[in-house]
């Protein structure tokens, strides 16, 4: 009987032993199998990149978008800030252009003071007339600042 044993456990070892050699054969088969493995999961993960990819793009072309609208929209404000602008400016020329004019007509009035009769009434309305053409100069200005 112990001789059995003795062939029996010679015989394990012997299986056990070939099992666990390897061989070019099975290095190869295996690289080969990595390689199949690796272009299967290159293939399947391509739909999940794509779809990425797409959503991306997609993502991209929004942002973009807000983008441009942003900067419309800064713009319409710079425009319409620059109009009040304009328009206070030209109102500010007005007022400034209707002290000149108002204080044109009071020197010119003093000045027809200093004459006499005829003369006297042919300068202020000389002066009254230069007046009326300036201030009709300055609001033709202003109505053309504000359109």
């Amino acid at each position: 009987m112990n001789t059995t044993l003795k062939s029996l456990a010679v015989a394990v070892t012997f299986a056990l032993v070939g099992c666990g050699v390897s061989t070019q054969a099975d290095v190869d088969k295996a690289s080969h199998n990595r390689a199949a493995d690796v272009a299967k999961a290159r293939e399947d993960a391509q739909p999940n990149v794509d779809a990425a990819n797409r959503e991306l793009a997609k993502t991209q072309e929004q942002a973009d978008a807000k983008v441009a609208d942003a900067h419309a929209d800064a713009t319409r404000e710079i425009n319409k800030a620059t109009v009040q602008q304009t328009k206070q400016q030209a109102k500010a020329d007005y007022d400034i252009s209707m002290a000149q004019a108002e204080g044109n007509l009071s020197v010119a009035l003093e000045k027809c003071k200093m004459m006499t009769g005829d003369e006297a009434t042919s300068c202020a309305q000389t002066a009254h007339s230069v007046h009326d053409q300036a201030i009709e100069a300055i609001k033709a200005k202003l109505t053309v600042a504000y359109q």
